[in-house]
């Protein structure tokens, strides 16, 4: 057997220019795109070609072109050997490691802290809407915006840093040599600016931001997986507080996460069980005292009687699916409700469903509240949807604008809910076509005693009379705000002083029993329907006093 070793210069001295020119084509002229792959960088100057014995050859005249053929043969097969490899290991797109490569770097870097007693700090790095962008420029800007990204990172990481791809719109990055977290944080502020300072050849109008959770090892964790879900943990609080910053895992954290998770269990259950209802809180004609409808509120039954509020979940509703779960299931009750009373021949009014941004920008609401209540019977004209400024203010109000628009064209009546608490109420009302305004308690409760409250309220008032708004008195509990409101000419109130939230039953008898139907209740003091409950008073559940 016969085992040749040629250096790349002895292979190149064996051939005519034009077998040179080929070779060098293979060896060192490949195209930029193709150029990591390619076999100039698999065969160095001082690189030697090993033949196996079934690939033995004698360097006799005549046998160039064959040994050309076997070359290339062998150069290629590297080249695609070391394309399957990176492929293995890397991302197409970035260049960067992908998550199964970086997991290695990772387990690398854990060992060799263990080994000096050191610290690393692993950095998670998620773009904040990036689906949202990526869906309006189109995948090829998002692809370009992906790649800048990664550059971005690998510019400001050391050669030591690991930094990785880790799909979709996320990244990591491993930081070494650190003491504490005080030394990530200048790399976590230039980190956040590089994106944030990328503007898109697509829209430079758009500006990205990013959002980062921080782990220490050891400090957050001793091993990859309580490392990684730790780091997961911090993003998540990072997003949950408002996006474009960066958190450093700390143990409340988890328990805040634990909570959460444990009421998003308990919500599940009560909406599969049936026991999350509405309850219906009258909205009444302050001129007269006659309900003029309802605002359905959500109430969880537990399984002592006790009835919890929304505001006792606020970790699940925060839950965008969970909040059109329960919207659906609000929906469902509500419309079954309204058949009803309007099989018993019951008058017409207006009930009112707080809707949250989610179900709005979904697209699918108003043709699901359409063939809902098609399918019932019940006209459209029954129903408010209530929504907060908050709502108007969310990153798809396009979408959330449309949405009330076609609910209108409908006959749904639209309420803006809350007003005077947030950044552009009078903004909302240019914008979109309201037809009433809910003043927020805040304002409501410091009648009688505060002239600032006094003055919102009376000019609120006059703003909505100007513009043909109705208007609907928040939290009302005392003669005294009554009688300011209607002095002023307030439409409607709704609070204790009348009655709090009943169920669909107690609702029905609270509307026939209206002044213009017979008797006339009156408030003394508030009584929570809690309490009523508890207590068994099953025929004061009106919450009123007959005179």
């Amino acid at each position: 057997m016969t085992r040749m070793l040629l250096s790349r210069n002895d292979i190149l001295a064996a051939y005519d220019s034009r077998g040179r020119e080929m070779l060098q084509l293979f060896t060192g002229r490949a195209t930029a795109a193709d150029a990591q792959f390619d076999a100039a960088r698999s065969l160095s100057a001082t690189d030697e070609v090993e033949f196996a014995d079934s690939e033995e050859l004698e360097l006799e005249d005549g046998n160039a072109d064959q040994l050309f053929g076997v070359l290339q043969d062998v150069i290629v097969r590297r080249a695609m050997g070391r394309r399957l490899q990176d492929m293995a290991t890397h991302d197409p797109l970035t260049g960067l490691s992908n998550r199964t490569h970086f997991h290695a770097q990772l387990e690398n870097s854990l060992t060799e802290a263990r080994h000096i007693a050191g610290k690393i700090a692993f950095v998670l790095i998620d773009l904040d809407h990036f689906r949202d962008l990526n869906n309006t420029l189109g995948h090829q800007a998002g692809d370009a915006i992906l790649l800048e990204v990664g550059r971005r990172i690998q510019a400001l990481a050391s050669e030591a840093d690991a930094i990785a791809r880790f799909g979709g719109d996320e990244f990591a990055l491993v930081m070494k040599g650190i003491s504490s977290s005080d030394d990530i944080m200048p790399m976590v502020g230039r980190l956040l600016e590089a994106v944030t300072s990328l503007v898109t050849d697509h829209s430079p109008k758009i500006r990205l931001s990013a959002s980062l959770g921080v782990a220490l090892f050891p400090d957050h964790g001793a091993d990859i997986n309580e490392l990684l879900q730790n780091a997961d943990i911090a993003l998540y609080r990072a997003k949950a507080e408002g996006r474009g910053q960066a958190q450093i895992f700390a143990p409340q954290m988890r328990a805040a996460l634990t909570e959460r998770l444990q009421q998003m269990s308990t919500f599940r259950s009560l909406l599969e069980k049936g026991k999350v209802r509405p309850y219906y809180q009258p909205q009444i004609q302050l001129t007269d005292r006659r309900c003029h409808g309802f605002e359905a509120l959500a109430r969880w039954i537990l399984p002592n009687g006790d009835l919890l509020s929304p505001a006792h979940f606020p970790n699940a509703l925060s839950d965008p699916e969970a909040a059109v779960m329960l919207g659906e299931h609000m929906l469902l009750s509500i419309s079954n409700d309204l058949l009803r009373w309007q099989k018993a021949n019951m008058p017409p009014f207006k009930v009112s469903i707080n809707v949250t941004a989610p179900e709005l920008r979904r697209g699918d609401y108003p043709r699901k509240v359409a063939e809902l209540f098609a399918s019932k019977g019940v006209p459209l004209s029954r129903l408010t949807v209530e929504v907060t400024e908050s709502v108007l203010l969310d990153d798809k109000a396009t979408q959330v604008a449309q949405a009330l628009s076609d609910l209108r064209q409908m006959g749904v009546s639209i309420s803006l809910d809350d007003f005077g608490t947030g950044f552009a109420s009078l903004t909302h009302l240019k914008t979109y076509t309201i037809d009433e305004i809910k003043i927020d308690r805040s304002f409501i409760a410091g009648l009688n005693s505060n002239s600032d409250d006094q003055a919102i309220v009376r000019a609120t008032l006059v703003l909505a009379r100007s513009l043909r708004i109705k208007t609907v008195a928040e939290g009302l509990e005392s003669e005294s705000q009554l009688r300011f409101l209607r002095t002023l000419g307030c439409d409607y109130g709704q609070g204790y002083f009348f009655s709090p939230a009943v169920p669909a039953a107690q609702a029905e008898r609270y509307f026939w029993a209206s002044p213009e139907r017979g008797r006339r209740y009156n408030i003394y003091q508030p009584i929570s329907i809690e309490h009523l409950i508890r207590k068994g008073a099953k025929a004061f559940a009106m919450v009123g006093i007959a005179k």
